[in-house]
């Protein structure tokens, strides 16, 4: 993927990744609430483009993977980014942090406090998966199948740039 995130606080982004459907990307300080602003940017962006009919999984994938974000991947003072996209065949959310450890899931403990969020994602979502970036850090993505949840495909992109996200 050929995009970076810059250490510049900001509210919103312009759209910086290629796609062949809708997108909409915001970037976020590393902080404790932005697993909440994160899932009301996902919740109203999915809602507005009328994709609700997995709404509470998508919303639970997009808490869990800017969590481990927060905690895991991005570094003190840097940003994360969050991309929802609508493609023919899927929806996706994608966190982007600069982080250089690659998220592993892992089956914790039954008495452990934490370490399920890759669990989680992995059950709720119809796919998931880690990708390079250019520059450092990842990218963590989930993918909601539109024949199973019953969604309408995307209408065609008109403007804007194309090409397929890797």
């Amino acid at each position: 993927m050929a995009s970076r995130l810059s250490n510049e606080a900001t509210e919103a982004a312009p759209d910086l990744l290629p796609a062949t459907g809708r997108h909409r990307t915001m970037l976020f300080p590393r902080r404790r609430t932005t697993p909440r602003t994160a899932r009301k940017f996902v919740v109203a962006t999915l809602t507005e483009w009328g994709e609700t009919s997995r709404l509470d999984d998508m919303r639970l994938c997009a808490s869990e993977l800017v969590t481990n974000a927060v905690l895991h991947g991005a570094p003190v003072g840097r940003l994360v980014l969050v991309r929802v996209e609508s493609l023919d065949e899927q929806l996706r959310i994608e966190v982007h942090d600069s982080g250089e450890n690659t998220p592993t899931q892992c089956v914790p403990e039954e008495s452990a406090m934490d370490g399920r969020g890759l669990l989680i994602v992995s059950t709720t979502a119809d796919s998931w998966g880690v990708e390079e970036r250019t520059g450092s850090g990842k990218c963590v993505w989930a993918g909601f199948n539109r024949a199973k949840s019953g969604a309408a495909s995307a209408p065609p992109r008109t403007t804007g740039p194309q090409g397929a996200t890797a």
